[in-house]
């Protein structure tokens, strides 16, 4: 009973989705394998900008109410033509959703990655506990969480109207992959399946494939990760598949733009890719007319390229200038404003540095970091010390991708699709050197010196671009094949040939007892004692703010603490966590305790607490540091919490620590 109440939103998200899918196909001629994109897309930007407005609760509501009315009406005008929502795409979609839907409700992964916490999970569940963006939530934050929303709000739409459940999340996630795979599926029909089914099972592999480059002792994630890294690549690719099978029909053009809206509020850094897949649909609808004059219908061509920019233009700068005033408000009330530059000065700067051009001082003293992660980078793209997917490093991925361009040119028979096939390869290798140029910029002038010295998350971010790539070359092999008439049985085993491969490759590197499709129950062991911990601190304290303190934080144990006790509020304390003690007593800077250190005099970490308003202490973790800096501070010189009988201490009106009687999980 208990699960069937669980699952009871995510049913009713299925549903709405179904009737908005439904709608656009029977009602908006949109090809069933296109429309759970195009509606997962529209929904999310819908609740994003209803957010912005302040009206989030009150919109999904209503999101969902036009769903069913849209879906129904659809569905009883158009009963006749229900079979045109039963293609090899759209069943790929359902089945796949549903079976994955069914399968987390049963097993239940929770967060675990640092980024989960800091941002991803915990805005998610801001969000579904407020009724309102994670940007307004009230929090222990300093410093305004404004990173972009849309998959956020495409998480609070598959469970807005029940419990916050962190599978739901990742559901959520894995929907809009599946919807990215139908695209690419596109036209392809049942008769069609020696095509489609080795298609399918290409996008199975292409998130492994891409993102895995050792043999993997703990369980890959990749299917279980709340990060926007692998959905800001997948929608790029989907874009240009949705695309490519838009105008490869009689249907509306628009569907396109939602989605490219949509890409451009993923994840604020991998704006530039919501770009790419904008000019690459201009380029190909303005300069490939078809057997049409070039001449006729310009000035409409024209036109929806400029719609195709402007619609991811519109969304991230409607973001921006919300966040900016979020910001000056947060900075206004005591908290921090804008702490880095935004993408598109440091751009503007950047360039000018490469030019020659005069910059700020700011630019200035960076340009050596600049120019040394360019290097970096380059021996990262060369050498196997840069090794990111299954098959070696970015030039030999770069190379697999050209040849699936080259392999979709050569079985194309028809001279215009050759040369669409040709300026698709040419422009998105242009759009390559500039993401490249992008992340090279981030490191020179947005991340910290240390980040830009070692190339921090490197791997994670350009990968994106790599998937994203690869499944446009691979919507142009599927669309090449459709055409090709005289090629298509050799065709079809090259396709084939590229799933057996990819597969058993993904099965050398990932055990199936490693991957979501078997994953333990031990996985999560730790977070259930956490979660555990957490849900016994609570219950002592009765919603009261709590102090936190866990010697040897890197910032993940607060988070943590954040996510699990909301809304209950565990303070901002010490910076955000980390190893409270005399400055005497300072740990070596080469460990954790000693970078995430903060000094405190007794009296001063008393005055700290008292400053905050906390009601009580939350010692997570104590040790012999805290122990002999601050045992003086508690009633029982700290003799609880190092038993393991409790691990809260009250703090009185006189500001005395005394053990508070709990049962320690």
């Amino acid at each position: 009973m208990a699960l069937e109440f669980a699952c009871f939103d995510v049913v009713l998200a299925f549903a709405a989705l179904f009737g908005l899918a439904a709608f656009f196909t029977l009602r908006c001629r949109v090809h069933s394998a296109l429309s759970p994109l195009v509606s997962l897309c529209s929904v999310s930007l819908v609740l994003a900008a209803a957010g912005v407005a302040g009206v989030l609760r009150p919109a999904v509501w209503a999101v969902y109410l036009l769903c069913f009315v849209l879906g129904a009406a659809a569905l009883r005008q158009k009963w006749q033509n229900r079979k045109a929502l039963c293609t090899p795409g759209a069943v790929l979609f359902w089945t796949m959703s549903a079976a994955f839907a069914v399968y987390f409700a049963l097993r239940q992964p929770l967060f675990t990655d640092f980024d989960e916490m800091s941002f991803w999970g915990t805005a998610a569940k801001l969000t579904h506990e407020t009724g309102g963006l994670y940007t307004v939530a009230p929090v222990s934050w300093p410093w305004q969480a404004t990173q972009s929303p849309c998959l956020i709000t495409l998480g609070y739409f598959v469970q807005a109207l029940g419990r916050y459940g962190d599978w739901k999340v990742y559901l959520a996630y894995d929907m809009l992959a599946f919807a990215c795979f139908a695209a690419l599926l596109g036209r392809v029909e049942w008769k069609q399946y020696r095509l489609a089914v080795p298609l399918a099972a290409v996008c199975w592999c292409v998130p492994y494939f891409f993102t895995t480059y050792n043999h993997t002792i703990f369980l890959s994630t990749v299917y279980l990760s709340a990060y926007g890294d692998i959905p800001s690549g997948l929608v790029l690719g989907g874009a240009v598949a949705l695309w490519l099978a838009l105008r490869e029909g009689e249907g509306p053009r628009w569907p396109v733009l939602p989605v490219l809206a949509f890409s451009a509020l993923i994840k604020s850094n991998t704006f530039v890719l919501a770009l790419a897949a904008a000019g690459l649909v201009a380029a190909d609808w303005l300069l490939t007319p078809g057997t049409t004059p070039w001449k006729q219908g310009l000035v409409r061509r024209i036109g929806f390229a400029a719609a195709c920019f402007a619609a991811p233009l519109a969304a991230y700068r409607g973001w921006g200038q919300y966040t900016l005033a979020l910001a000056l408000k947060n900075a206004e009330s005591g908290g921090m404003g804008e702490t880095s530059p935004d993408v598109v000065t440091v751009a503007v700067n950047g360039i000018r540095m490469i030019l020659g051009l005069p910059v700020g001082d700011y630019y200035e003293a960076r340009r050596s970091q600049f120019y040394t992660a360019c290097g970096d980078m380059l021996h990262q793209y060369l050498t196997r010390d840069g090794t990111l997917s299954m098959i070696g490093q970015g030039v030999v991925v770069t190379g697999l991708i050209l040849a699936l361009f080259f392999a979709a040119w050569l079985v194309a028979g028809q001279r215009g699709l050759r040369v669409r096939i040709g300026l698709f390869a040419l422009f998105s290798t242009l759009c390559f050197l500039g993401y490249n140029l992008m992340l090279a910029l981030s490191y020179g002038f947005i991340f910290k010196p240390f980040q830009a010295e070692r190339l921090e998350d490197y791997n994670r971010y350009v990968y994106t671009y790599y998937i994203g790539w690869f499944l446009i070359a691979l919507a142009l092999v599927g669309l090449a094949l459709r055409h090709a008439p005289r090629l298509d049985l050799l065709g079809h085993a090259g396709v084939l040939a590229l799933a057996a491969v990819m597969l058993l490759r993904v099965n050398q590197m990932v055990l199936p007892q490693l991957s979501v499709l078997g994953f333990s129950d031990a996985e999560f062991a730790d977070r259930q004692i956490q979660q555990s911990r957490a849900e016994a601190v609570a219950a002592v304290t009765d919603g009261a703010r709590l102090f936190y303190v866990y010697q040897g934080d890197n910032g993940l144990h607060w988070f943590t603490a954040t996510y699990d006790f909301y809304p209950q509020i565990v303070d901002y304390s010490g910076n955000g966590g980390g190893t409270f003690g005399l400055e005497s007593l300072r740990p070596g800077e080469d460990t954790v305790e000693g970078y995430y250190f903060h000094p405190y005099t007794a009296a001063a970490f008393a005055a700290l607490v008292e400053s905050t308003g906390c009601e009580y202490l939350y010692l997570d973790k104590v040790d012999d540091l805290f122990r002999e800096s601050y045992g003086g501070l508690f009633s029982d010189g700290l003799a609880a919490a190092e038993q393991g009988e409790t691990l809260v201490y009250h703090v009185d009106s006189l500001g005395h620590y005394s053990p508070v009687e709990m049962e320690v999980p």
